[in-house]
């Protein structure tokens, strides 16, 4: 009987210690649970909107709004020399040219550009080997206003020709495909696209074109012949590139008579009503004479 009742006695001993053994630990997991350090996340670096070149400019070109954009930056890489959001704005540097080619992405820095009215900035313009040459306009041979910075143009001569001592009227094509640096002393395009009388034009040309356009402006009267963008230029404008000395000026090849214009005057050359017909036979030649047949 004292045998059982020692056996109860220990298994609730057992029980008991097992118990608060396990009411311990219990409490040893929770606390552990309760002052374990909280996960920090790091804080994302502080970023500024910086100026970059929306698509690859080359140098020499005029720049426009399509060629900026702004772009998010990592405050602690940006240069002093950078442009930023807010202390300056986008438009300040449409229609400056680019002094060195930039690609696409790259921070603007105003090293790399140049501001009309600044030193160079013409000759910034100018692709390698050609010049600058201004002739002058008026509202008609500018075709009234509507020939803007960038665009392309024929040069036409116009003036009085001697032919059997009579003077003789004639237009003839001097220069194909001339780029426009300048109307007046201006560079950029007129705001919202309005049309501005000029009185001069400045043109891109190569050194020997410069001399004939020099040597027409004595002859007669020099008039603008704008040229629309060809395939080449508008695939150019698709992918982001402005298109830019892209040929070299050309010498024109066709004339018109004052006798094309107007049935009443004469050719200045009349063809004869005789025709001579030359034959040869073995060391003989002869040649004989006909009356032109009327259609």
């Amino acid at each position: 009987m004292n045998f059982n009742i020692r056996s109860v006695i220990l298994i609730c001993v057992a029980l008991g210690v097992a118990g608060f053994t396990a009411y311990l630990a219990r409490g040893w997991l929770t606390s552990e649970t309760n002052t374990k350090t909280p996960v920090v996340h790091a804080a994302a670096p502080a970023q500024v909107e910086v100026l970059v070149a929306k698509t690859n400019i080359p140098a020499g070109v005029l720049i426009k709004q399509d060629h900026l954009r702004w772009q998010a930056w990592p405050d602690q890489n940006v240069s002093e020399s950078y442009i930023k959001k807010g202390k300056r704005s986008l438009e300040a540097y449409i229609g400056t040219v680019a002094r060195q080619p930039i690609a696409a992405g790259e921070p603007i820095t105003d090293e790399r550009l140049v501001k009309p009215g600044e030193q160079g900035f013409l000759a910034a313009v100018l692709a390698p080997g050609m010049r600058a040459v201004t002739v002058g306009i008026s509202s008609t041979s500018g075709i009234a206003g509507f020939i803007f910075p960038g665009d392309h143009v024929d040069l036409v001569l116009s003036h009085g020709v001697k032919v059997d001592g009579k003077t003789r009227r004639a237009s003839e094509t001097v220069l194909t495909d001339v780029r426009v640096l300048a109307i007046d002393q201006s560079m950029n395009d007129p705001k919202e696209g309005a049309a501005r009388v000029g009185k001069t034009a400045t043109l891109e040309v190569t050194p020997k074109q410069v001399e004939k356009i020099n040597v027409a402006r004595q002859i007669g009267a020099l008039s603008l012949s704008l040229r629309p963008l060809r395939k080449t230029d508008q695939q150019q404008v698709a992918d982001g590139v402005e298109p830019f000395a892209l040929t070299i000026p050309e010498t024109g090849k066709t004339h018109t008579w004052d006798s094309e214009v107007s049935r009443l005057l004469p050719p200045p050359h009349p063809k004869s009503d005789v025709q001579t017909v030359k034959l040869s036979r073995g060391d003989k030649n002869s040649s004989y004479q006909f009356r032109r047949q009327e259609k």
